[in-house]
């Protein structure tokens, strides 16, 4: 266990004050507009090295007055370049999540120097086991794997039901999407399903199964209003298939992970 973790948490939260509440969005806009040039993005970096040395000063008795102004200084910077590059990058969720493991590493590494704990951060690293891995690789299996298996098996029957054919003016024209399908925003069933085959995982590995009953009858609800307005009993049955078949899988993958940790929620 590492000491002092009341200044890691002070840290992070100075992090979050400075990041999120402390920052306007038109600096926002004029650092992505502007990128190294932006003024605002100087003064949102020493407001980082402020808060930060604060959070040092406050949080830590042991902590010289040196290290204290290197860590700060050293949390401004690296911000600052830190938020340069993402200024050239599109800004998605992928940039931001990126951007924010960064800065949190430099959070991480500037906490380690001061209270000088980097035998002890490896120490942490080493206790790392294979249940720690298991419940990792369960999450990542029902994420990409679990999405493409679903989706070939549900590849007969996708063309059918998805891709609609509308009458159109002459026999020659291609087909096209219905407007029901073009109203659909994009890769927003892609998403959902990950949500819902985490969720189902989390219930799973927490033994948590009525959860899992609650979550199914929350989607049922929500889906109920498409299926009824559509009136298209082949769009019912792709649903269903679709559901019950991440159901099955994320189920098969917590199951196995759960014994394998010798969690299996069945008694003999």
């Amino acid at each position: 266990m590492l000491a002092e973790p009341q200044l890691l948490v002070a840290l992070v939260l100075a992090h979050l004050l400075a990041d999120f509440y402390f920052q306007p969005f038109t600096w926002v806009q004029q650092r992505n507009e502007r990128h190294a040039l932006a003024l605002p993005l100087y003064l949102h970096a020493i407001i980082h090295g402020i808060l930060a040395a604060a959070a040092m000063f406050l949080f830590s008795s042991t902590i010289s007055i040196a290290s204290i102004g290197i860590g700060a200084i050293v949390v401004a910077v690296s911000h600052f370049k830190i938020d340069v590059i993402k200024s050239y990058c599109k800004q998605n969720t992928m940039s931001f999540v990126v951007d924010q493991i960064a800065h949190i590493v430099v959070i991480l590494g500037v906490f380690l120097y001061a209270t000088n704990q980097w035998r002890e951060a490896v120490g942490l690293l080493q206790q790392v086991g294979t249940s720690h891995l298991l419940v990792v690789l369960a999450y990542l299996a029902v994420l990409k794997p679990s999405s493409v298996i679903i989706k070939q098996l549900l590849s007969p029957w996708s063309d059918e039901v998805l891709a609609n054919k509308m009458p159109s003016s002459h026999p020659n024209d291609p087909p096209t999407i219905s407007t029901e399908a073009q109203q659909t925003l994009s890769l927003a069933g892609q998403r959902i399903g990950y949500l819902e085959r985490v969720l189902m995982l989390t219930f799973v590995l927490l033994n948590q199964f009525s959860a899992i009953g609650f979550l199914i009858a929350a989607k049922s609800i929500f889906r109920f209003g498409d299926l009824t307005k559509h009136q298209d009993r082949k769009l019912t049955e792709y649903v269903l298939l679709g559901t019950f078949t991440s159901v099955a899988m994320t189920f098969a993958i917590g199951l196995a992970c759960a014994a394998a940790l010798g969690q299996l929620p069945i008694k003999s």
